[in-house]
């Protein structure tokens, strides 16, 4: 009896992705904890109950998640609101099917202590992402008219210990941990958040003309990787040893120390500012805001419509 049931089970496993639809899912970096609800959400079967065969890709450093939409080479990915608001602007049009983060986690690490504004970071030579994520930081530096001298980097470590730049750009959960990893510490830290620039950053988008012909897939995949992060969040030690497995996968250079670290400072940027349990959605007011500050530093050329952009008007 027990062989019989278990040659059904494997019978019925089997078929399961006979029906499924297959889906490419692309993060927007390479594997780490930023990402830990998605990999939770696979390896738990919850994408597959909801009939959907997922894989996960990753991007390079230089090629990024919107483009491997764009390619074709993937179905959904995860990226950045601001890069989304002005892909969409440009006539790449997205929709976010789900906001995790739903603060900034943007931070400047300077070397002098007494740097406590952002006027006194006039005329200092700053290190950024060669790959982007700048908007902000420009946006900041043009308001403030700082003539920052930009440093494009792909790992600030060296140039900051070098002393090559004065202060660098750095995500809170990534580039500031490795930092402290590294036991260096800044002589002060500027948290953008309460420079205000505090933006949703993370969300999960699809192409318009995707969501339009997979409407249902589009919010089973939404609603399972939700499930995903749930569950990440009730068993963060279990969801660490999911995430390793990605890490190990793909050789990538990291320790679960920092991969803990990390998670819990991206559960904590899900929570709203009172610390209440994270909504997964997007505010309207919060895109209104960014829309604004875009439109005025001239990034976008319209506003990006609220419902049009959550697939609400699709």
């Amino acid at each position: 009896m027990k062989r019989k049931v278990s040659l059904m089970c494997l019978m019925l496993a089997a078929l399961v992705p006979a029906f499924a639809q297959q889906i490419t899912f692309t993060p927007q970096w390479t594997p780490q904890s930023q990402f830990a609800g998605y990999y939770a959400a696979l390896e738990l079967g919850f994408y597959r109950e909801a009939g959907i065969d997922v894989t996960i890709t990753h991007p390079t450093k230089t090629y990024s998640s919107i483009n491997m939409l764009l390619d074709g080479s993937s179905d959904i990915i995860t990226s950045e609101l601001i890069q989304a608001v002005v892909a969409t602007d440009n006539d790449i049009k997205l929709v976010n099917l789900m906001q995790t983060t739903q603060h900034s986690t943007l931070v400047l690490l300077a070397r002098d202590k007494n740097i406590q504004s952002m006027p006194q970071l006039s005329g200092l030579k700053i290190g950024t992402w060669k790959v982007g994520f700048n908007e902000i930081p420009k946006m900041m530096d043009e308001e403030y008219r700082l003539n920052i001298d930009w440093i494009k980097f792909i790992n600030p470590l060296n140039l900051y210990i070098s002393g090559a730049i004065d202060a660098t750009l750095a995500k809170s959960y990534s580039e500031q941990v490795l930092f402290t990893m590294s036991g260096i510490t800044p002589g002060s830290i500027l948290k953008f958040s309460e420079r205000g620039f505090d933006y949703p950053e993370d969300g999960l988008y699809v192409s318009e003309a995707f969501f339009k012909k997979n409407p249902q897939v589009c919010r089973k995949f939404a609603e399972a990787s939700r499930k995903g992060w749930e569950w990440v969040r009730k068993n963060r030690k279990e969801a660490l040893d999911i995430v390793m497995k990605y890490v190990k996968a793909e050789n990538v250079p990291t320790n679960i120390y920092n991969q803990k670290i990390m998670l819990d400072i991206i559960l904590e940027v899900q929570e709203d500012i009172k610390g209440q349990a994270p909504s997964y959605t997007l505010s309207e007011d919060d895109l209104d805001k960014l829309n604004k500050r875009l439109l005025r530093h001239g990034y976008i050329s319209r506003p990006v419509e609220y419902k049009r952009f959550t697939g609400g008007d699709l």
